[in-house]
Formats: C-alpha cells, structure tokens, sequence
C-alpha cells in the first residue's frame, strides 16, 4: 500500500512537471478545469486499486454540503407550529429552523431563500393557509407564501417579538415592534392585507414596554391584547393591555392583581380570557385568574399559575406550565390541569419523567414564557423551544419528547438538523481518519468515532463549570498525527474564561491537565509533526501571549511575550519554523520557538485594531496560519478586518503575495493530495449573527489561488469558519458554519472510500 502510494505521488509529479513543461516551454494550452479532472481520475484510480472490496459499502458523492452535529445549541427564541403542523423554530444565529415532519427532520430558512437577517425573533402563521408564514426578526418582517421556500422582506425596521393574522380575518394581522432588539420601547404595527404592508396603529401604549407576546381575538379581528415583561434583552413592566379598535387605542388590564405572567384567550368562548400571575416572593406558584368580559373584572381560580394552555374543542380543559421552575426537586415542575375549569388540579407528567436528549443537564426544560408554542394543526400538541433544545408533546402534556436529535448508538447521539452553534475548531486525526473532534460554544467538546456518522460528548466535567460536562466551551483542538487516540484541547466554563489544557489518549473520553499556562482563555494550539512522538513539542496563546511545551502538553513555559497573538502554526517540512498572529500581526520564530528568536515578519496590514474580544464584532488581526503541506516556507494566512483577507508566502514570511481580498477571511485549507487545490473560508458571523453581502461563505481555487469561485451549495447562509481537508479521503472537505454547525462536502467521488464513511 505504501508503495502504491508512492508510486502515485512520482507519476502525479511527472505528470505536473510535464504539464508544466508543455504549457510554459512549448505553448500547448493547459486548461486548469481538465487539469483538476485528471488529477480527480488519478485520484480514484489510485483508492480503487488501494481498496477494491469496499466499492459496494460506499455512499454516493456528497455533492452539495451536508450538515453534521450532535444537536442542538441555542440560542432558539420561540417556536410555533402552523395549521398543517409545519414547525418553525427562531434562532439567534441561523435564521429559522422548519420541519415539515414533526421534529424529525429539519432545514433552514436562510439567506438561499431569501432572509438578510440572521437574528429570528417572531413567528406567525396564516390561521388556514400554511404556506402564507410571517417572520419576525431583528430587521423588520418576512413573508414568505410558499411555506418557507422563498422570503421577501415586507417591513425593513424594528425588532419584532410576535406577530400573526387574525383567526377571524387572516387579511388584518398585528405584530409587536420595537426601534432596536434591546430597546424597552414597544409600538403596534399593523397590516390589513394579508401581511405584505405593515404601519404603525398604536396611539397610547405607554412608554418602557417590552412586548412578550400578541394574543388575536379568535372572534373579532379588532379585538387583540399585549403582553410585556422580562426578555431576554430588554425588559418592561410585568404588565398587560387591551385594544377593541384594531390596535389604536389600549387600555390597561388586570392591574392590582399581580406581576402578570401570562394570558390565555378562550378559542370557543366569546370574550374569556385567562391570566397568570407570578408570587410576589417567588417561592410559591402564584395564581390563576378568568374574566369573561375581555378583562374587565376577573375571578379568581386557583393560586396555581404558569404558562397557559387552554385545549381547544373543549373548554373546560386548562393547563398551566411554569417556565422558570422545572427542576425535579420543585413542587411546581411539570403540568398541571384541570378539567373542570380551573376548580381541580392534577399533575399529569414531572420534568424527571421527560426526555431530554443527549443533555443531562437538569435545567434543560427551564425557559422563558416565549419559548412555548402552539400548534395550530394539533391541539394536544405544544412546542416547547428552551435556549438550547427543541422539545414537543403530543399528548396534551403527559410526556415531552426531545425534536432535535437521534440516539443512534448508546451514548452517540445525530442531529436532526435543528443547530444553533457557534464552533470553534476542528480536528481530523491523521493517525486514525474515522476519529473526528469538534469544538464548540456552549455544548463543547464532541468526538464522532465513525467519520461524523454520530457523535459523542467529550467534555472534561472538572473543566466546564457549571455545565458540568453538558456544555462547556472548546476553544482549540488538535490530534496527533501519528498516535491513534491522543488530542490535545483547551476546555472552560465560557469562552471568556480562564480554560484548562487537557490531554486524552483515548479519543476524548479521559482528560489529564497540563500545568504551567496562565489562568486565562486558552487558543491557538498547534503541534510539531517532526517532534518524538512520546514528547510532541506544542504551542498555544493565553491572553496574546505563545507558550511552548515539550513533553507532550504536561508542561507549559512562555516563550514569547506577544502581547496580541491568538493563534500558532509549525511548518510542515521544517519543525524549526514556528508562527504566531493575532492583532499584533505575524510573527516567526526560525529557531523552534525559543525565547528571543521571535521576529515581525507580516505586513503592516496582517495587525489589526482590537474593539473587544478575539471572537466578537470589531477585533482585528490573523485569524488563521496554514503552513503548506508540500512546500517547505510556504504559508498562507487570514486576516479579518476591513479589505484585508488571504495572503501567501513563498519564503517563510519575507515577501508576501496577496491572494483574495476579504472583510471576513477566516481560515484557509489545502489538499494533502492536490497543491493548487485551496479551500479558503469567510464569515460575517461567528459569535453571534449578522448577515453581511460581502460575506463569501466557502471559497474554492484549483488553481493555486490564482482564481477562486464560491462553493456554497447547499448552505443556508454564506458563512464559514474552521476549515479542513480529510486526511485520507483527499476529496472531502469538512468546514464549520457558524449557525449551522459543521458540515461536509466531496471534490470528488468517494468510490473506494473506506466502509466507515456515511454508511451504518
């Protein structure tokens, strides 16, 4: 097999340097398209003839990018599903999350269908038709009338929290509108046709409200009530309104009777209405009221209180939920109803008794009132979208099942599609090609074992916190080249926060620490492939500044005070040459790192302002360093920040060539089979959301970075950020998509893939 290999990489060289020698000296045209053609034939004959009796278990050509994560992720808004029970989820990051089959699969509604907005903040629904959806965002209003397949834009301001149509006339609809996402400042707008013009109605809302929710009349499309409170960026007074003259005018209701939680109209009452208060010391459940005259007076049933369900068809039937107190040791968990009104209560399910997922965490089903939705298809249906998981029922209550990911294996876990994510590395080991890591914000370390078919939790519990092992933060990953089974990481409770160097030697499910590294957050890990393999030589930033270790990460000693260096890189051929960059630009040690060999070897524009934090909005600087796999001194940078983007270097740093320009330059990935084959990525999103046209998502060349093209098929929105080709399949592409997690794609036909790929 070696020699085979061999033989390959000798007759693929001839081959370039006769191409080179035809197109140069004797003037024979060299098309680039047929010359990446040929080298994709050599490629598969060469797997063919390496693996010939694994043809039949290979999957087809992943032809367009295909999404893979564990699941979940936050942060997700609300959820609501619609008349045919088509399930729209908000996201903060990703636009929205659709599913056409209850929760089994999912898709995205994003910048491909037409969105220019990340930040998803309002659902509503036609009460009849479900393919007339409204979208509320942070910029204003999307219609979209072919159930989510296209959107267009119908108000171009405002942070709207809820909207909808009206079940009595679907042509009046309202939404919930405020100037900017964290302004307490609430207006009413208004359509009259259907939701494709909006303007402003509200006359005399008073001033400092956060409005939660909307609540039609089913029986009278003048007729709608608001609700403010706490949100999760701005809050008002815990207080609710009523409007009789379609949205002009509004009057307060309920006052005196408590801190308002929740309302509740009555879908085959006329004129009843429910609401909820909050105990004033917050121990107990709080209260149920009814008014059956839209709010004017109110009886009191129960001092039970929650968020309402009211069961459509049958009246009686009331259900409460309290979002803030799921915990199984709480007397107020779980739900509640009555069947006579509100006179008797019974607990139909506990929190303990709910699936969950892949989390154990026990604050899963703890939410904000926002985050239950119904659903207008299925009465004994609820939607219940918590800040990171997606859960439903389907039996009134009795039990919650999770909507966002399969256990496929015990303990290995797939989403369905639903990822809110924010991801910060990437890892595929070399030594044992199967065996992939990812590193995320907030749900961590994962590990997949069988080439990202399923995944399993790596998080070290001493290392996260408070999430205990369900969550945490991965900043930096790397795998040993060589050792099957050995990764290096850095974990911590926020990304912010100080992190831990951690060693595993059996693919992440045991971690050792490494000491010596400041308590601060960790980035940048990179490994010397020349190093003894019982003592890899290691390098990593912590707060700006590059350390080293020697002895295989157990030990840690600052080698060159940076002060702005995030992120390092050792060359490929010659372990002596060592990187680092950030906002201080690039610099290159040719001694391996040692103290006082360090040099500023980058241009001017590779530094960068520093306007907060490495990850967030403002930072500037090298934001990646790939040192080539073929070429001794070559190596290519990305550097964000304003017409900035990817360069190349020839000689180890002393001249430079710049290859792309680029806002939002990422990371950069070549071919360990091809040498003109480049993967290079941009992304106006990474912390948090934020759509931007210059943002070019995944770049391609085939060509040495002369000419690039996008490479977006099959994305929701163009957004890449940590990049890489797998080690052994040399024609797939792995890359992570802030929002929609990491996905995979093929240059080429997988045939004679090894068995593990894609198939169970």
């Amino acid at each position: 097999m070696v020699r085979s290999s061999r033989s390959f990489v000798f007759l693929v060289v001839l081959w370039l340097i006769a191409s080179f020698f035809a197109s140069k000296v004797l003037g024979f045209p060299i098309d680039q398209g047929d010359v990446l053609k040929d080298a994709r034939r050599a490629l598969l004959r060469d797997e063919q003839r390496r693996a010939p009796d694994t043809r039949a278990a290979v999957p087809p050509a992943v032809t367009t990018w295909h999404r893979t994560n564990p699941g979940g992720g936050g942060w997700f808004a609300t959820a609501k599903a619609g008349p045919d029970g088509l399930i729209l989820a908000a996201s903060d990051l990703s636009g929205f999350y659709r599913s056409r089959d209850r929760g089994r699969t999912w898709d995205v509604i994003g910048a491909a269908q037409g969105l220019r907005t990340t930040h998803a903040s309002g659902i509503g629904f036609h009460p009849t038709d479900p393919d007339v959806l409204l979208l509320g965002t942070e910029e204003g209003i999307y219609l979209s009338e072919d159930g989510g397949d296209s959107v267009s834009q119908v108000l171009d301001s405002g942070y709207i929290t809820d909207l909808g149509l009206s079940p009595d006339d679907p042509r009046v609809g309202y939404a919930a509108y405020h100037a900017e996402w964290d302004v307490a400042e609430a207006e009413v707008y208004k359509t009259t046709d259907g939701g494709h013009t909006w303007a402003r109605v509200s006359q005399n809302l008073p001033s400092g409200l956060r409005i939660l929710k909307l609540f039609l009349d089913p029986h009278d499309a003048d007729t709608l009530y608001v609700l403010s409170g706490e949100g999760r960026f701005a809050s008002g007074p815990a207080a609710a309104f009523r409007s009789t003259d379609g949205g002009r005018t509004w009057t307060a209701i309920g006052q005196g009777l408590g801190k308002i939680l929740d309302l509740g109209l009555s879908p085959d009452v006329t004129d009843r209405v429910y609401l909820s208060v909050l105990d004033p010391d917050g121990d107990d459940a709080g209260a149920l009221y009814r008014s059956d005259d839209r709010g004017t007076t109110w009886t009191h049933l129960t001092n039970r209180g929650g968020r309402i369900w009211i069961q459509s068809a049958q009246p009686e039937i009331i259900r409460l939920i309290d979002p803030y107190h799921q915990f199984p040791w709480d007397d107020r968990n779980g739900v509640w109803e009555s069947t006579d009104g509100g006179k008797r209560w019974t607990r139909v399910s506990k929190v303990e008794d709910w699936d969950q997922g892949w989390t154990g965490a026990y604050w899963a089903y703890n939410t904000d009132l926002r985050s239950l939705g119904d659903d207008l298809s299925d009465p004994e249906w609820l939607i219940w979208a918590d800040s990171q998981f997606m859960f439903a029922t389907d039996d009134g209550g009795r039990h919650f099942f999770n909507i966002y990911t399969d256990e496929v294996e015990p303990g290995r876990w797939r989403s369905r599609g639903i990822d809110n994510v924010v991801m910060f590395d990437l890892a595929i080991s070399e030594a044992a090609p199967q065996h992939i890591y990812l590193g995320y914000f907030d749900i961590g370390c994962w590990h997949s074992p069988d080439g990202g078919y399923s995944w399993e939790n790596c998080n070290d519990v001493a290392s996260t916190g408070d999430w205990e092992g369900n969550g945490g933060n991965t900043t930096t990953l790397v795998a040993d080249p060589t050792r099957p089974g050995v990764v290096w990481t850095a974990q911590a409770p926020s990304w912010d926060e100080p992190g831990r160097l951690l060693r595993s030697s059996d693919y992440g499910r045991t971690w050792k620490a490494g000491a010596g590294l400041p308590a601060v957050p960790l980035m940048g890990l990179s490994l010397d492939r020349h190093s003894p393999p019982a003592r890899r030589t290691l390098f990593i930033t912590a707060a700006g500044d590059v350390y080293r270790s020697v002895d295989d990460g157990r030990h840690w000693y600052k080698v060159f005070d940076c002060n702005g260096c995030r992120f390092t890189a050792v060359d490929y051929v010659d372990g002596r040459l060592v990187y680092a960059g950030g906002e201080a630009g690039l610099w290159r040690s040719t001694q391996g790192g040692d103290p006082g060999t360090w040099q500023r070897v980058g241009l001017p524009e590779m530094a960068g302002n520093v306007a907060g934090e490495v990850w967030e909005y403002g930072w500037e600087g090298v934001f990646a360093i790939t040192p080539d796999p073929h070429t001794l001194e070559r190596v290519y940078v990305a550097v964000l920040g304003e017409g900035k983007g990817l360069y190349r270097s020839d000689d180890g740093g002393r001249t430079w060539q710049k290859l792309w320009t680029d806002d939002f330059m990422r990371d950069i990935a070549v071919s360990p089979r091809f040498p003109n084959v480049l993967v290079a990525t941009s992304s106006s999103a990474y912390m948090s959301g934020g759509y931007d046209p210059g943002s070019h998502g995944v770049l391609l060349s085939t060509d040495g970075g002369r000419t690039w093209r996008a490479w977006n098929e099959g994305m929701a929105w163009p957004f890449a950020g940590p990049v890489a080709f797998h080690p052994t399949l040399p024609g797939r592409v792995w890359v992570g998509s802030p929002g929609t997690g990491f996905q995979y794609r093929d240059l080429v036909a997988p045939e004679a893939y090894m068995p593990w790929v894609g198939t169970k």
